[in-house]
């Protein structure tokens, strides 16, 4: 390969890269067995009930548990104008990851997760209807999870 065309495709590499880094902040997949819950600070285990925040900056900050992200943005974890997002695994399709202001909680006792808060995230419809009916529990939106999560004392 000639210099030119080997410094050619070193320009496009930078240029892609380049692009990479000024992408809105988003969320990324978990590193499960891996990284540590940044509240807890339990090793990820399990996609059905984790969580993320992204900052303003790019940087993702994990959760092992829905209830550890809401507690943690609660408490004020993270100055509210450095939060871009929240995401959180659908219970329904654990490899699927939605914005967490956008989904339903199911909140029940007899719901076991990896901090205990009882909580799952599903996308709105028949599946967290039918989720809802057959375990029992009640439907929350976001704000009820995180003013449910600044009553509950930290485990």
């Amino acid at each position: 390969m000639a210099i030119g065309a080997r410094a050619d495709r070193l320009v496009a590499l930078g240029a892609i890269l380049a692009a990479a880094a000024c992408t809105t902040p988003g969320p990324r997949p978990l590193a499960f067995g891996v990284e540590e819950c940044a509240r807890c600070h339990m090793t990820l285990a399990d996609p059905h009930y984790a969580g993320e925040l992204v900052t303003t900056t790019g940087k993702v900050i994990p959760f092992d548990d829905v209830g550890c992200l809401a507690a943690f943005v609660a408490a004020g974890g993270i100055a509210r104008d450095r939060v871009h997002s929240l995401w959180v695994h659908d219970f329904a399709q654990p490899d699927s990851m939605f914005d967490a202001t956008t989904m339903v909680f199911l909140q029940h006792d007899s719901i076991r997760t990896p901090m205990d808060y009882g909580l799952v995230a599903l996308r709105p419809g028949a599946t967290a209807d039918s989720l809802r009916a057959r375990r029992g529990g009640r439907l929350l939106s976001w704000e009820a999870v995180l003013a449910l999560t600044r009553v509950r004392p930290a485990r």
